[in-house]
């Protein structure tokens, strides 16, 4: 989606890394010499979204930046990204922008970062790759490895053919998934769905949808569904919800309203910056999960802080 995209996308590409890297075309000689690296940079930069290493006769890294909101210096960190990892890891680095709605595109996207001198002469030059989600079709996607699923809905799809697009999701979870993965997938899919959709689209679509990979044999006994519907349930009684069972399941993703503050504080760093301490104790002190939940969905819409809280 860290945000729900951000600490979605990274599970996501922790799942499998060679079913993300064969999805956007880039060769892998070897599957077995592909794994995950710590992405953490220590004190020097805050952590990349996630880095693959291929190792191999010649090993490189793949940096993936998974982005949701337009960042100006989007170019400019990936490249400060990739000289660290590079520093780090001693290998070469390529970067991958994924771009998962066209609210994050921009003309400063062109592929090439050139850094010049007073002179005007090129003094350093970043190559990077850049994928726009909704300029692909979703039957690559489907057709991609199971954690790669989640990015159909938001690829070049007309709105008619979503529930087609979901129900065909929901059939490969079904079908290939364990229990766990297919919760954490399915609530993967309708957070991404999120950028793309309002709030009551997806409700509305993915209630039509959800049985279909809810059905799955034993996913009640898997922890996820415990950990986000059981208990969403439990707190959704103790709150004194009327709506019952189903305002119950809506909660379910809301586990504490900590655990919502978090999020919007993670959402909000990488999409609005750092937060002044009075912003960090205001949302500190909000203790409607609603309110956090709206706030979540308006930091995408918002471009300071103070206009979110306003909001």
């Amino acid at each position: 989606m860290a945000k729900p995209y951000d600490a979605t996308t990274r599970q996501l590409i922790e799942m499998d890394p060679v079913a993300w890297l064969e999805s956007f075309g880039i060769p892998v000689p070897d599957p077995s010499q592909v794994r995950v690296v710590d992405s953490n940079l220590a004190t020097i930069l805050p952590e990349a979204d996630r880095v693959i290493r291929v190792d191999g006769a010649d090993p490189w890294i793949e940096q993936f930046e998974l982005q949701a909101g337009r960042d100006l210096q989007l170019p400019d960190r990936a490249h400060l990204y990739s000289v660290v990892l590079g520093w780090r890891y001693e290998i070469p680095v390529r970067t991958t922008l994924i771009l998962l709605r066209p609210q994050a595109d921009g003309p400063e996207l062109t592929g090439l970062l050139e850094k010049r001198d007073r002179d005007g002469a090129v003094y350093a030059a970043f190559r990077y790759d850049v994928v726009r989600v909704w300029e692909l079709p979703p039957e690559r996607f489907l057709r991609a490895g199971l954690p790669v699923l989640p990015l159909a809905p938001v690829a070049k799809i007309d709105p008619d053919r979503l529930r087609d697009v979901l129900a065909a999701v929901a059939g490969r979870l079904r079908q290939e998934a364990t229990p766990d993965q297919a919760l954490t997938l399915w609530r993967a899919t309708t957070i991404l769905l999120s950028l793309r959709y309002t709030k009551e689209q997806v409700q509305a679509i993915v209630k039509e949808v959800s049985n279909m990979s809810m059905g799955i044999r034993g996913i009640e006994e898997s922890w996820l569904f415990q950990e986000y519907f059981q208990k969403g349930l439990a707190e959704g009684e103790a709150r004194g919800l009327a709506e019952g069972e189903a305002r119950g399941r809506a909660e379910a993703f809301a586990v504490s309203l900590d655990h919502w503050r978090k999020h919007l504080l993670l959402i909000g760093r990488r999409l609005l910056g750092e937060p002044s301490e009075a912003i960090e104790a205001a949302i500190h002190q909000i203790d409607d999960p609603d309110r956090l939940d709206t706030l979540v969905e308006r930091a995408l819409q918002v471009s300071t802080w103070e206009e979110l809280l306003d909001s």
